[in-house]
């Protein structure tokens, strides 16, 4: 499957979640520290208010019904009684428990009193603190010093009120045990003409449940959080959306630069270009497409549309030479591949046809081969009638030498030999000279390359062990089997083999490869050896009939080997340098 081209690039979600991130969560925890400050002083302001209006009542009492120690218990534990009230309790310097709301705590010691360093004699001071109840749950405690009555102001013209008299104090049931227990709260009601010492230093404190504070705080917590998601997730759409869209009007204009440039160069290729839609309509032409076929192509060739056939059959490109009839009654030989136009995930929406006119190159071809041929039948009767007018002059002479001899005379016998070498001379070159001039016909099939190479090399094994010559076989192609003439390119090779070893002196060596082409299809054969070589001035007529460099050859091998790599298709040429051997290089198709 193909990949869909992105606007945004895969880095740009995490350098927002850079930018962004670390902005949200300091809003976040600012706000949340806020809030707990806000929490905080909410319940400062409660403690306060509950202990100065103990304080109060305290006072009230006390001035008015000369409270003592247990009244003050008693209001205690009334005031405790409020619903956010955990307890209340009033302490001695020392941390001695005087009153408190759970009776049971009455004379025992403050564990966690604080340290005097830590609390302020000055009644103005409150101080507050946050510590673990019996419970497990937290309980925020505010304390300060206790004073029910003000500094000095003692109860002297207090000891009756409004003209009634002083009355003992009434406690409720639970309180009153019969037993008068020595009266912390005296202090603060000794007669201001006794020249009393400083008052008492007690402590108050009032410890409140963060039950309700604790809920709201969660909530706050999750309401802030919920919004801090929203607005990140809703600033990071926007930073995305901001880039995704500055990156589209990038693409945008790259895109119609692209376009433009495209447009350009298929208008102005030398090569023709043809596009069709799947409902075989033609939905665009260059230049060159229009100099070739005409300008007024509307529909597609019939033979354009047996290409779209055959692709669909094949499931790849095709190329072929088709030869066109154009509006002009002229006719055309065009090289064309088709191939298929591809969208995402291999969606087929249409067909481009690329193609280049033949027509002259295939007329200039069929010259030159004609020349060519009517080069080497010239070359080709010289040939022949040189070989053949030699051993003829041999045979007439020795004819007439044997007409003046005796018949068994030794020499007779002697002559007789060389006829019969000269007639066999005249047989070899009369039967390669046919072998060059009748058609050559190939019949492709399927052909194992490895088999092909074992084989050839087989015929010449014989003559490699004589001359103690190394084969060296490289076969690095993935296409083993190829579509061909298997006895042609074995007569090929055994050609190329055959001058090989007439080249390469003793202990030589002659190398074989095989690889892949960068074009499709096609393969690369090497015959190399490290032999004489072939000199400059040979190369170019390396493959003209007749032409040979050895004594014995006749010069028809190689004219032999051109043609039959022509037939199937492909090329041969030769590398050399006189003394460092020589490659010969075939370039063959394999379908």
């Amino acid at each position: 499957m193909k990949k869909k081209p992105s606007f945004v690039s895969p880095l740009l979600p995490a350098g927002v979640l850079l930018i962004l991130l670390p902005i949200f969560t300091f809003m976040t925890l600012e706000r949340l520290e806020k809030q707990k400050e806000f929490f905080t002083q909410q319940l400062l302001e409660k403690g306060t208010a509950l202990i100065r209006t103990f304080e109060a009542g305290t006072r009230t009492g006390m001035f008015t019904m000369r409270w003592g120690a247990k009244r003050i218990q008693a209001m205690i534990f009334e005031t405790a009684l409020q619903p956010e009230v955990v307890y209340m309790m009033i302490t001695s310097k020392d941390g001695k428990i005087l009153a408190h709301s759970n009776m049971n705590k009455v004379g025992l010691d403050l564990k966690d009193m604080p340290l005097p360093e830590n609390i302020s004699p000055d009644p103005g001071r409150i101080f507050y603190r946050v510590k673990p109840s019996e419970g497990g749950e937290e309980v925020f405690e505010i304390y300060k010093r206790f004073v029910p009555v003000r500094r000095g102001q003692g109860m002297h013209g207090h000891g009756r009120m409004m003209g009634m008299p002083m009355m003992r104090e009434t406690l409720p049931p639970e309180f009153q045990d019969g037993q008068e227990p020595q009266d912390w709260s005296e202090p603060y009601l000794e007669d201001e003409r006794r020249s009393s010492p400083e008052p008492a230093e007690h402590y108050i404190f009032a410890g409140l449940s963060m039950k309700k504070e604790k809920l709201a705080k969660e909530r706050f917590l999750r309401e802030t959080l919920l919004r801090a998601v929203f607005f990140f997730i809703l600033g990071c759409a926007g930073m995305i959306a901001l880039f995704a869209f500055q990156a589209y009007r990038a693409a945008r204009a790259s895109l119609t630069q692209v376009q433009a440039f495209s447009d350009h160069v298929i208008q102005n290729m030398p090569s023709g270009l043809v596009t069709m839609d799947m409902e075989n309509r033609i939905t665009s032409v260059n230049r060159a497409a229009r100099d070739i076929l005409g300008p007024a192509l509307v529909r597609p060739f019939p033979e354009m549309t047996d290409l779209v056939k055959e692709m669909e059959t094949s499931q790849k490109q095709v190329n072929k030479d088709i030869s066109l009839e154009i509006d002009t009654g002229r006719r055309v030989l065009l090289d064309i591949t088709a191939s298929p136009v591809m969208a995402y995930e291999g969606r087929i929406t249409g067909y481009v046809f690329l193609f280049r006119d033949l027509t002259l190159i295939s007329e200039l071809k069929k010259q030159v081969e004609t020349n060519r041929r009517l080069a080497a039948i010239g070359k080709l009767a010289a040939g022949v009638a040189h070989e053949i007018r030699n051993p003829l002059s041999s045979i007439k002479g020795f004819a007439t030498y044997f007409g003046k001899r005796y018949e068994k005379n030794e020499d007779d016998r002697e002559t007789a030999l060389i006829m019969v070498k000269e007639v066999e001379r005249i047989n070899r070159s009369i039967t390669q000279l046919l072998e060059f001039a009748k058609p050559l016909t190939v019949e492709k099939k399927e052909v194992d390359i490895r088999q092909m190479i074992d084989h050839s090399l087989k015929l010449v094994h014989h003559d490699l062990e004589q001359k103690e010559i190394r084969a060296e076989v490289d076969i690095a192609t993935k296409k083993i089997l190829i579509y061909s003439d298997g006895d042609r390119m074995n007569q090929v090779l055994l050609n190329l083999y055959i001058n090989a070893v007439a080249a390469l002196e003793k202990g030589g060596t002659l190398a074989v490869g095989v690889k892949d082409m960068v074009q499709t299809d096609w393969i690369e054969i090497r015959v190399k050896d490290n032999g004489a070589g072939i000199d400059e001035e040979s190369l170019d007529q390396i493959f003209d009939p007749y032409f040979t460099s050895r004594p014995t050859g006749t010069g028809l091998g190689l004219s032999i080997v051109h043609r039959i790599i022509e037939n199937l298709g492909g090329s041969i040429r030769v590398e050399s340098q006189k003394g460092k051997g020589a490659c010969f290089i075939i370039n063959l198709p394999v379908a």
